[in-house]
């Protein structure tokens, strides 16, 4: 074969000097690659199909027979290329019975993710064995089968809770106006957690905890006895305050890991680059293509989340 020129797209003819003829070449496993990243870049895109078959200068039909092999295809992570960094871990709620796990960098970069049906422990540990480095440190918001396969799948690492979750969670329970003094100061020490900048800042944040505690420690614990009675006799209670006692339990379990970004400050002190970075832009992508099937929705997340996996270089400007 000859080389005889180029075609009028740009590719490579050739000529075959026996029979006289000419022609382009082409190779199946390229052709199907480029149609996968065509279908790829199409469902994360504002255009219709035939908008979309109008932009790349063919027809509907055409454009619909490329993609009709993967319509059908789960989109897998390119593979775990990120060693000895820290992890940013999170969930994102598809729909009922539907939940995508995602761990990225620090950097936004993905990780790994996993397709499941819930958040438990034995999921998030599914996730972590697909990763086969051993993070600097993890950040969280603590729900307690993450920590537990956290611990399990890599022993001693530095765990961050997020503290926006922490500070979220305590406002959920104790409502917007709390009616008791000691509910509405409580309120007011865990906002003030998202100030504590520094060692200093701290001592004084948990001066101020403490105060609280052993003023309000009692009022904590106290019961109200019901006239049923358990199967062995025992009278039933509850605790008085029991949405203010539930929401310092949440704070008392998150406080080994509340202020890990004070002593390596490269931490940080919440999940928000995920929330934002990450599960804001798959809801956008989805609002854009509205009454699709759930395995739809998979793909759009999936090639989303594939196309956060490859770091785009930084350019430098002189």
């Amino acid at each position: 074969m000859q080389y005889w020129g180029t075609h009028r797209n740009g590719t490579r003819r050739y000529r075959c000097p026996q029979c006289k003829t000419n022609g382009t070449r082409t190779r199946p496993d390229l052709v199907q690659k480029s149609h996968q990243k065509l279908y790829e870049k199409w469902l994360l895109s504002k255009f219709t199909l035939s908008d979309f078959a109008k932009k790349y200068g063919v027809t509907r039909r055409t454009l619909d027979n490329w993609f009709a092999p993967f319509r059908e295809q789960e989109i897998l992570p390119t593979g775990d290329k990120t060693a000895g960094d820290m992890f940013i871990i999170d969930g994102y709620y598809v729909q009922y019975g539907a939940t995508v796990l995602i761990a990225q960098t620090t950097q936004n970069v993905i990780v790994n993710w996993l397709f499941t049906y819930a958040e438990n422990f034995l999921t998030w540990l599914e996730l972590c064995e697909k990763i086969a480095s051993f993070p600097f440190a993890i950040v969280c918001d603590g729900q307690k089968g993450m920590i537990k396969a956290i611990k399990l799948r890599w022993p001693g690492v530095i765990i961050q809770r997020c503290q926006f979750h922490v500070i979220h969670q305590v406002n959920i329970l104790l409502t917007k106006y709390p009616e008791t003094s000691a509910a509405q100061e409580f309120k007011k020490i865990v906002g003030d957690i998202i100030l504590v900048k520094t060692e200093d800042d701290l001592k004084i944040w948990l001066m101020d905890y403490k105060r609280w505690y052993l003023e309000y420690k009692e009022f904590l614990t106290e019961r109200t006895y019901q006239d049923a009675r358990t199967p062995t006799g025992r009278r039933k209670w509850h605790y008085t305050h029991g949405r203010l006692h539930t929401a310092h339990s949440h704070l008392k379990h998150a406080f080994p890991s509340l202020f890990q970004y004070i002593h390596f400050s490269e931490i940080p002190n919440t999940s928000n680059r995920i929330e934002g970075g990450i599960n804001a832009q798959i809801q956008r992508h989805i609002d854009q293509h509205r009454g699709t099937t759930l395995f739809q929705r998979r793909q759009i997340i999936a090639a989303f989340l594939k196309q956060k996996q490859i770091k785009k270089p930084t350019q430098n400007f002189t």
